[in-house]
C-alpha cells in the first residue's frame, strides 16, 4: 500500500467533515453522510490499521488511537448522532492524520517485499513446501525481518538441493564423495568427508557446506557457483546467531539474486 492511499483517506475525511459542517441542524439524519461516516471506519479497520503496524512500523499507540476516533465514527453514524460529535471525531482524525502518517510512510524507504525478484520466486515455484518457505521469507522482507527472511531463504534454497539429490539418487551423491575424499591433488585434496546417506532424513544431517563441495564434486555447480553459494551460507549463518553486522534490503537482494540465478532457476536445479 502506498502513501497516496492514506492521502485520499485523509482527503475523504476531510470532505466529510466540510458536509457535515454545513449541515444547519444539530443532529446528522441525512443517509448518505452516516453512510459515509460508517464507511470510512470500516475501511480504516478492514484497509489500514493493521498494514501501518505490520509493513510501516508505525507505532501500535499511534495506531490504537487512530482506531479509537474511527470506531468512534462507525457508533455515531446511527441515525441521529450531534453534528458536534461528528465534527469532533473527525478533527481528531484529521489534525495530525499527515504528520503522523502520511509523512513518515513517505519517507520510508520501499519495501523489499515489491522486488519483482521475491515475487517472481515464489510464484513460480511449483512445489507446495517450498513456496511455503518463500512465502514466508517474503512476508518477513515485507515487515523488514531481514535476517529471518535470509534464514528462510536458505531453507528454500537447501531443501530444492536436498530434493534434488533425492531425485538423481543418493548412490550417485555417495560415490562422488568417497571419490573426492580420495584425491590428493587439485581442487578436493582437503575434502575428507565421503558420505554414506540413504534416505532425505540423513542428508538432511550432512553440514551443508559439505553438501555444497559434494555438487561442485557432481558437476551441479562451477568453483564460482560454489562461492557465491558458500557465501550465502555464510549470511545465513551470520543472520541466525547474534552480532552486530546489519543486514540490509541491498544485502537481501543480492542474496536472493544469487539463489534464484544459481539454484532456483537453474535447470540442473529442478525437482
Amino acid at each position: 500500500m502506498e502513501a497516496q492511499a492514506f492521502k485520499e483517506l485523509l482527503a475523504e475525511l476531510k470532505s466529510l467533515r466540510r458536509d457535515i459542517s454545513a449541515e444547519t441542524a444539530d443532529s446528522i439524519s441525512k443517509k448518505s453522510l452516516r453512510q459515509r461516516a460508517e464507511n470510512l471506519g470500516t475501511k480504516w479497520f478492514s484497509e489500514f490499521s493493521e498494514e501501518l503496524i505490520n509493513s510501516f512500523g508505525i507505532s501500535p499507540d499511534v495506531v490504537e488511537r487512530y482506531s479509537q476516533n474511527f470506531a468512534h465514527l462507525i457508533k455515531i453514524s446511527a441515525p441521529n448522532n450531534l453534528k458536534k460529535s461528528y465534527l469532533e471525531t473527525l478533527t481528531q482524525l484529521t489534525r495530525d492524520f499527515r504528520d503522523e502518517l502520511v509523512i513518515p510512510i513517505q519517507k520510508r524507504p520501499k519495501s523489499v517485499a515489491d522486488s519483482s525478484l521475491l515475487v517472481e520466486m515464489v510464484q513460480d515455484l511449483p512445489n507446495a513446501d517450498e513456496n511455503a518457505y518463500l512465502t514466508e521469507t517474503l512476508d518477513c522482507a515485507k515487515h523488514r525481518f531481514f535476517r529471518a527472511s535470509v534464514v528462510l531463504g536458505w531453507c528454500a534454497a537447501i531443501d530444492r538441493i536436498h530434493r534434488v539429490i533425492e531425485r538423481i539418487g543418493f548412490e550417485k551423491f555417495n560415490v562422488t564423495s568417497s571419490s573426492m575424499a580420495s584425491q590428493t591433488k587439485g581442487r578436493f585434496k582437503r575434502f575428507s568427508s565421503p558420505q554414506n546417506v540413504s534416505s532425505l532424513s540423513e542428508l538432511r544431517q550432512v553440514f551443508d557446506t559439505i553438501v555444497l563441495w559434494v555438487l561442485e564434486g557432481m558437476q551441479f555447480i562451477d568453483s564460482n557457483e560454489h562461492t557465491r553459494l558458500r557465501s550465502c551460507f555464510d549470511l545465513r549463518c551470520q543472520c541466525s546467531h547474534p552480532g552486530d553486522a546489519p543486514v540490509t534490503e541491498y544485502n537481501l537482494l543480492s542474496y536472493f539474486s544469487d539463489l534464484n540465478e544459481i539454484v532456483f532457476k537453474n535447470v540442473k536445479f529442478q525437482v
